[in-house]
């Protein structure tokens, strides 16, 4: 089971006790699974790969309105899956339709998929529900394993309004993008997809999402760290064999008795200790560090200049 689909069976357990909450969801799920048949009358139907998903929409759906439901199995040939049909009938079909914003009528005309109930946005808990119909009916979120990215399909403009509304009202950042003639909303900061994980109420799948990240950071930290001291480590290898190749040309043309007690002194300690560092080496010294550096450059120079000589 692929981690979008442990989120799907986590917010299908979720048990709604409030109406508005239902018909929230609902609206979402209508606005990103939904499709209408206005002939012989006006029904609505939903499409999804998850049967699990087609229950719990027959089952959310009938909780306040006398329906009845059938589900309905569909091979395809382009894909391994399976997909579900959900469609409705008796009495309360209609009205159904207008609830759950699939029809809408204003002086403009008839509205198909494009109207967001005034009932989403009149509390929390309905804009939640809202957001946790649309991510069931047209959402997917990628395993944090491979990367940090979840998105919502929408059917229209307006719907696509609604939704980035919805979520930025709770500090979120999402963004919007065109896909085969198909809006998307989606998100791809690692902070955000974990956020509206929890907002709609995949907990679970939320702390599992956080776990990764944390793992993923610990991972690119050591790594960082790893590489930066490998690279000091060649920095000090390199400035080390480069003093000691100076020292061994000064030694070709002179005496260390002919040096400063002090360079004498930096030149003998790193002849006798490679591969100390340049603190060790001013640790021995009794000096500051950056003493033993000066003393170090200045052999550097000595070597260069009676190379010119």
């Amino acid at each position: 089971m692929s981690f979008a689909e442990k989120c799907r069976e986590e917010l299908t357990r979720i048990r709604l006790h409030d109406e508005a909450e239902r018909t929230a969801q609902l609206c979402g799920l209508t606005m990103t699974a939904g499709g209408i048949r206005l002939f012989p009358k006006p029904s609505v139907f939903y499409q999804t790969e998850s049967l699990t998903v087609a229950k719990h929409i027959a089952a959310l759906a009938s909780a306040d309105h006398q329906l009845e439901t059938l589900i309905e199995r569909k091979e395809r040939e382009s894909r391994r899956r399976p997909i579900y049909s959900v469609k409705f009938g008796g009495k309360d079909s209609e009205p159904y339709l207008y609830k759950t914003g699939a029809l809408a009528y204003d002086s403009e005309g008839v509205h198909v998929l494009s109207t967001v109930p005034n009932v989403v946005f009149a509390s929390e808990e309905t804009k939640r529900a809202f957001l946790r119909g649309c991510f069931l009916g047209g959402g997917t979120v990628v395993d944090p394993k491979r990367s940090y990215h979840l998105e919502l399909l929408c059917k229209s403009d307006t719907v696509q309004e609604a939704i980035v509304s919805a979520i930025e009202g709770f500090g979120l950042h999402p963004r919007v993008t065109n896909r085969k003639e198909r809006i998307v909303v989606y998100l791809k900061e690692g902070d955000d997809v974990t956020g509206f994980l929890a907002l709609i109420g995949a907990n679970t799948a939320a702390l599992a999402f956080e776990n990764v990240r944390v793992e993923k950071d610990m991972r690119n930290y050591i790594n960082r760290t790893n590489n930066c001291e490998t690279a000091n480590l060649d920095k000090q290898v390199i400035a080390s064999l480069k003093q000691q190749a100076a020292i061994r040309t000064i030694l070709s043309k002179m005496s260390l008795k002919e040096l400063s007690p002090g360079l004498r002194e930096a030149a003998e300690l790193r002849m006798n200790h490679p591969d100390a560092t340049l603190a060790e080496l001013a640790e021995m010294a009794g000096i500051r560090k950056s003493g033993m550096n000066h003393r170090l450059m200045r052999l550097l120079e000595l070597a260069e200049e009676s190379e010119k000589n």
